[in-house]
């Protein structure tokens, strides 16, 4: 039998260290309203109607009203790009249901 060379021995930290790295500088959210309910603020799903997704993102900004961590929320989401789901409070912009196009003035 050949022993195979592998390589210098690598030292990894596990998924704890993985997650305290990702996490690392993201805003401390502990007793936050959203815990639990997160699908309400998600971005609108591809094939959801938009009086839907506008649904459940009202109920979600209802959430943060009364919540104890949307200053630190809000802050950390103003820190992030364009983010289409409800984060600090904060409705994502939803386009309108386009219906038919208008006619244009001729």
């Amino acid at each position: 039998m050949v022993a195979q060379y592998r390589g210098p021995a690598r030292r990894e930290g596990g998924w704890v260290d993985l997650t305290a790295e990702i996490l690392r500088g993201t805003a401390d959210l502990s007793g936050a309203n959203c815990v639990g309910s997160e699908a309400l603020f998600d971005p609108k799903a591809h094939n959801e109607e938009f009086t839907a997704a506008d649904y459940r993102h009202q109920a979600a900004v209802e959430l943060c009203r009364t919540c104890p961590a949307v200053v630190a929320c809000a802050q950390w989401a103003a820190t992030q790009p364009d983010v289409h789901a409800v984060i600090g409070g904060r409705r994502p912009a939803l386009p309108g249901n386009p219906g038919r196009p208008r006619k244009s003035a001729a």
